[in-house]
């Protein structure tokens, strides 16, 4: 009886389940603030047709950098902007560090904005939780627009809580040409109190003491003290090492030598630009009808300079163009007079009889928009056979916010 009883025992519980019916599976309890269910909120689709008509614009995220704010209601969408290149492939991440516990967010890029300053409405990429727990990531997104995109962060349920929004670069060719036209402010002061230290302590001249502060160790050192930390990255520093040292290094040590009177600003060739060489064609066509009326030259260059400070000094970029252009400096028969500077208009309508599209495309193609370039004209007429002179016109255009300058030297033939 023992046996049985023992059993018995064990038989009755087993029982008691089977008659309940099959086993259910609890859910573990819903922790407190947590969500069940993620759900991505896309910003509404606005009527202007901009997408950041719909969403709290909070300013730029830097490349390789972060921002980090808060919701305050539901649902939210906040916007960031970002500049890069054309072809940049780039990372976004509402990231675990800097987030608050429990959040759901939804991530959406668009762009890139157009001449009219809209985003459009139409999403590139898009995340709902790729990212830790109900965090979102867009892990790469290649751009091959270069430009400005807007990246906006939703929620549905974050009221008061905070996240933490980052960019990345993922091929070092994320930021923008424009970045490495200037010597860096941070990156000149330190070649000046390099300079002054050596004059100081060798008793030497600013342009003796320059390559003692230029050399492949500064650019090195240059480079560490503004990209080597993970905070407050330059925009540039996206790029890489290589492309400081080969691109915006030169321009440090040009600018400089001319700031020491070591020598004149050596001017860098700009690459060849389809809608000012269709303008400059449109003209050449109109000097060319007849009797061959005139010929015409043009070229244009970065101007060495220093970013945020005051532009460079237009006769050093007139010095720099008779030094970079043999065509200018080793011209015998041509001698340059230096006239009286002309205001950009001036400058358009003078040559507006046979390059009219000329003078309206340079300030969008080497301008930023809205600076105000200034002009050198030189002239000379010299005698090319009895009674008949050429008469030639340098006109020199420098746009000192782009730090672009165009060189045009146009001759008028007399017969």
């Amino acid at each position: 009886m023992r046996h049985a009883w023992n059993w018995l025992w064990w038989l009755v519980p087993s029982l008691l389940v089977a008659a309940c019916g099959p086993s259910q599976e609890q859910e573990a309890p819903t922790q407190v603030g947590s969500i069940t269910q993620a759900i991505l909120y896309p910003p509404p689709v606005p009527t202007s047709g901009n997408i950041v008509d719909s969403t709290a614009y909070l300013g730029p995220v830097g490349l390789n950098g972060a921002v980090q704010t808060q919701f305050t209601t539901n649902p939210q969408y906040l916007s960031f902007s970002f500049n890069v290149a054309a072809g940049a492939k780039v990372s976004l991440e509402v990231t675990h560090l800097g987030s608050s516990m429990y959040l759901d967010t939804g991530l959406f890029i668009y762009g890139p904005r157009n001449a009219s300053g809209s985003y459009g409405t139409t999403v590139l990429a898009q995340d709902d939780d790729a990212g830790y727990g109900q965090l979102s990531k867009v892990a790469s997104l290649t751009l091959a627009q270069g430009g400005e995109y807007l990246a906006v962060v939703s929620t549905g349920t974050g009221a008061g809580k905070k996240f933490r929004l980052a960019l990345g670069c993922l091929n070092g060719a994320c930021a923008q040409d424009d970045l490495f036209t200037a010597c860096d402010l941070d990156v000149a002061t330190r070649i000046e109190v390099c300079d002054e230290s050596v004059v100081e302590t060798q008793s030497v001249t600013p342009a003796q003491a320059l390559p003692q502060c230029t050399d492949a160790q500064d650019a090195h050192d240059a480079w560490l003290s503004q990209c080597a930390v993970s905070s407050g990255q330059k925009p540039w520093c996206a790029n890489g090492e290589a492309a400081f040292t080969s691109r915006m290094w030169p321009v440090c040590k040009d600018f400089y030598r001319r700031y020491y009177g070591a020598g004149p600003l050596p001017l860098t060739q700009l690459e060849d630009n389809d809608a000012i060489n269709e303008a400059r064609a449109d003209g050449h066509t109109r000097c060319k009808a007849g009797e061959n009326y005139c010929d015409e030259f043009l070229w244009t260059f970065n101007v060495p300079s220093v970013a945020d400070t005051q532009p460079t000094q237009l006769d050093w970029v007139v010095e720099g163009a008779f030094a970079t252009l043999p065509e200018l400096s080793s011209n015998q028969r041509v001698q340059f007079t230096r006239q009286p500077n002309l205001t950009y208009a001036d400058f358009a309508s003078r040559i507006a009889w046979a390059f009219p599209e000329l003078g309206q495309v340079l300030p969008q193609e080497l301008g930023n928009g809205t600076e105000v370039p200034v002009v050198a004209h030189l002239y000379d007429d010299p005698l090319v056979a009895p009674g008949a002179h050429d008469f030639h016109n340098l006109y020199i255009v420098y746009f000192p916010q782009s730090h672009h300058t165009a060189v045009f030297w146009l001759i008028q033939h007399e017969y």
